[in-house]
């Protein structure tokens, strides 16, 4: 087990792309930091699937997923990250609600995305506390599907997002410079990557034909990867 601290900690993120997270070590796992990472990156996935359903069309029966935030991961969090000193996130979340116009949108989108990514950086997560937030991540978008093995398509949708900004934060773990995470990181990234690939579009019109055992993979994947460092 690796030990010393973490050079480079902080990526400031630039427009839309999300930038590192400021990974720490030694390799302790707090069970809070975990949640209230696992927390923030929920908040990313409505950011991915809010931008999408403007973007590019997607349809949604439960209107803009920039409104989900407030109604499910941030209640959860919003004390623990005050606790930790974090600025609150509420006033952007709600600016981005009341956005009118694409531009104005995208402006808000960015802002909030900028604060989960300064929210990480002040939790100074461990790398361990960092795949144990991206393995209940994987784990929640493994619990939408449906053991039948077709799903519906809101819960396929809501899969999709957990498993792509789950995905992408396994980069920001690679870009730590710490050998043995990097390696680890690496080693579940290639086999997300499988799984990314196989996944069927988004932008489903009827229920969507996809195995849970898939993303069951992918958890036990970044449990043995938490092991290796």
């Amino acid at each position: 087990m690796s030990s010393g601290t973490f050079a480079g900690s902080v990526v400031v993120p630039s427009n839309t792309d999300a930038g590192g997270a400021g990974i720490a070590q030694p390799f302790a796992v707090s069970d809070q930091t975990v949640d209230l990472l696992t927390g923030l990156i929920g908040i990313e996935r409505d950011m991915m699937l809010g931008q999408l359903f403007l973007q590019d069309g997607l349809t949604s029966t439960e209107g803009s997923h920039f409104t989900h935030p407030r109604r499910d991961n941030f209640p959860l969090i919003k004390d623990g990250l005050a606790n930790a000193g974090v600025a609150d996130l509420e006033p952007l979340l709600i600016a981005l609600e009341g956005a009118s116009g694409r531009e104005a949108v995208n402006a808000a989108y960015i802002d909030v995305l900028s604060a989960v990514q300064q929210a990480k950086v002040m939790l100074q997560p461990t790398a361990q506390d960092f795949l144990a937030a991206v393995k209940n991540t994987a784990a929640e978008a493994g619990e939408m599907l449906d053991p039948s093995g077709t799903t519906d398509v809101v819960s396929f949708q809501e899969c999709w997002g957990l498993l792509m900004v789950a995905r992408n934060q396994l980069d920001e773990l690679i870009m730590t410079g710490d050998p043995a995470s990097k390696k680890a990181a690496q080693g579940v990234a290639l086999a997300f990557d499988d799984v990314v690939l196989s996944l069927p579009d988004p932008n489903a019109k009827a229920p969507v034909a996809f195995d849970p055992a898939i993303v069951q993979g992918l958890v036990s994947a970044l449990e043995q990867a938490a092991t290796a460092i």
